[in-house]
């Protein structure tokens, strides 16, 4: 019975790393669409769980943990860009703006499962169309959450990051770190 990071999130997978965890990793492949247009905590939740669920179902003898992260803004979901175009709207949009980042981070096992969510505020510097365009052609948008990974982004577009900033990668570590998920894989 060994430890399986539901994720291709190469950041999940650092960050559980650092944290001296060894593990499997297996990709979950789900449709992540908001068919029953839930709001953005409970859809984070909905997604985190649905992709431990699914590769819990064919791992049952392990533990198995799945994340998800979006980005809300003003009450509507941000995911992933499908395109650059789409990722310079993104940007453009937060640009000037506080956005809120929301990671959930679930755990299965012995046929229960427990599911810890956080939020981190993040503000945009107000910028221009050269700055976004230059970004979106300097690093990859278009599996990110919002078209940014924090670590690039930090020095060229936030103005100020409020609450876990772990989070914004992909990981609630601060909520982490006091759940019972915790404490569950100390013991595997």
């Amino acid at each position: 019975m060994g430890l399986i990071l539901a994720s291709s999130s190469p950041r999940r997978k650092r960050i559980l790393q650092d944290l001296g965890y060894n593990f499997d990793c297996i990709s979950p492949n789900i449709d992540e669409t908001n068919s029953s247009n839930l709001k953005p905590v409970d859809y984070v939740v909905n997604v985190s769980e649905r992709k431990g669920s699914h590769v819990w179902n064919n791992n049952q003898g392990s533990h198995v943990l799945s994340g998800d992260t979006i980005i809300d803004f003003n009450g509507k979901i941000i995911g992933k860009p499908s395109s650059n175009g789409e990722a310079f709207k993104i940007i453009q949009t937060l640009s000037n703006h506080t956005h809120s980042v929301i990671s959930g981070l679930s755990l299965f096992y012995n046929n229960k499962a427990i599911t810890i969510f956080d939020k981190t505020n993040v503000t945009f510097k107000d910028l221009s169309e050269d700055v976004i365009q230059n970004y979106i052609e300097s690093f990859d948008v278009l599996d990110k959450a919002g078209a940014y990974n924090i670590e690039d982004a930090e020095n060229i577009l936030i103005k100020h990051i409020d609450g876990c900033y772990n989070n914004i990668v992909g990981f609630p570590l601060k909520k982490f770190k006091m759940s019972k998920i915790k404490i569950i894989l100390e013991n595997l």
